[in-house]
């Protein structure tokens, strides 16, 4: 998230966060006139963009509870009452609740998720999913922490955090995270096995794309593991973010510029900014409506429902700024309300429409390497000349296989904001 915070006391940045993985929130800052919650909902542009409230005559989220991995959420914000569970913490550290560097960004990021407002919902901070649960596991430091930067408690905060939102009940597992990560997208990691852990349970893993794309577009993680729907940011105008991370890993973007969420230690101050933190929350908050409408989704319908259902899709369909498109909540709703269940495991390979299921490009092997050649023999019996047809076509398909995309592991750093047009707020992922 890329972070300012509006105060009437006084302003001061939100800034990236860190822990196991650098954090994918950075970006400008910007200076911010003071801001009151009741105020907030005049910000929050998202709200007429999405047009959350027809959404949320389909669905409210109702039901759903929606794992949220990050710095902690601070519990009795006025907009997030009874609505928010605190699960362990993986990042620890000297600060506490309440306290600077605890809790900011996953306030921010709860706030998008779940508010519920105020004042009988008229005021306050509104969220895409207003009656879904937060389970609050804490998985990194804000950057303001006395501490940032140094080792978590938890050697594997990520995975361990994954596996427990599973174990617990979480129907969405939402990262506005990322970054560096010792054996990230080889498929073999702690990572990696926690999120085919979540998948095989059912469970829908939403990640930020990365606000990198003015320090060379790494590839960021847990965003570039298999199944994880990856997200991007965009403008009021629909128009890529120029923070926003291009990558072929992105599936879909969502509003990540110049928002509002609430702070985390006050109900009458709120935050405002920008990053693909917030795009991430979006896109995490319209999964719980489609959980709480259909519950029988897989992830990877899921994943489709929100491709396929996209609207501003760019020329041919897909691009590596903003993917399929701009997630639309009702279109997605409407999608999603007579479908049935299929398998939940994810399938290596080639998958549905972005040819892909979170994956990278998949690397064609020969029947001897992966072992195939026995299954297929098995099944028709000895037909030798079938299984010398798949081996010649398979060898084809090696030579002609595209070149694999570099993957590069670097811990972002703040990009340069563009001209700002007028005095506003910053903000993190």
């Amino acid at each position: 998230m890329i972070a300012t915070a509006a105060r009437r006391r006084r302003a001061r940045r939100l800034g990236a966060l860190a822990g196991a993985l650098a954090c994918v929130a950075a970006s400008a800052t910007f200076a911010a006139a003071p801001a009151r919650a009741d105020t907030i909902r005049d910000s929050e542009w998202p709200v007429a963009y999405l047009n959350l409230p027809a959404a949320q005559q389909l669905s409210t989220g109702s039901g759903v509870t929606v794992a949220l991995l990050d710095t902690g959420v601070v519990q009795g914000r006025a907009d997030l009452t009874g609505q928010v569970t605190t699960g362990p913490d993986y990042a620890g550290g000297v600060e506490q609740m309440g306290q600077a560097g605890w809790g900011e960004h996953g306030t921010c990021m709860a706030s998008i998720i779940a508010g519920h407002g105020r004042d009988g919902g008229v005021d306050g901070m509104l969220g895409v999913a207003p009656a879904a649960h937060i389970l609050s596991i804490r998985v990194i430091r804000d950057d303001d922490a006395p501490d940032f930067g140094q080792a978590t408690t938890d050697s594997t905060p990520i995975s361990d955090g994954i596996k427990y939102a599973v174990d617990h009940g979480a129907q969405v597992i939402s990262m506005s995270l990322g970054g560096e990560e010792a054996d990230a997208g080889d498929d073999s990691s702690a990572e990696s096995d926690a999120i085919r852990y979540a998948l095989a349970h059912n469970v829908v893993v939403v990640a930020a794309a990365g606000n990198g794309a003015t320090q060379g577009n790494p590839i960021s993680y847990p965003g570039g593991e298999r199944g994880v729907i990856t997200v991007a940011a965009v403008d009021q105008n629909s128009a890529h973010a120029y923070f926003s991370t291009t990558g072929w890993d992105v599936s879909v973007a969502a509003p990540g510029v110049n928002l509002p969420c609430d702070a985390y230690d006050s109900d009458d101050d709120y935050m405002e900014g920008s990053g693909t933190s917030q795009a991430t929350a979006y896109v995490s908050g319209l999964v719980a409506l489609l959980k709480a409408e259909n519950p029988v989704l897989t992830p990877e319908q899921i994943r489709t429902v929100l491709e396929q259902t996209a609207s501003d899709k760019p020329a041919g369909g897909r691009d590596d700024q903003i993917g399929f498109g701009v997630i639309d909540p009702v279109a997605a709703l409407r999608a999603a309300k007579t479908m049935s269940g299929l398998a939940t495991v994810p399938k290596a390979g080639a998958g549905v429409s972005s040819g892909y299921f979170g994956y990278g490009p998949t690397e064609k092997v020969t029947l001897a390497d992966s072992g195939l050649g026995q299954r297929v023999r098995a099944e028709i019996g000895g037909a030798v000349l079938v299984v010398i047809a798949l081996v010649v076509a398979l060898l084809m398909l090696r030579r002609a296989k595209p070149p694999q995309p570099e993957f590069m592991f670097v811990e972002l750093v703040q990009p340069q904001a563009p001209p700002t047009p007028e005095p506003g707020l910053g903000s993190e992922e």
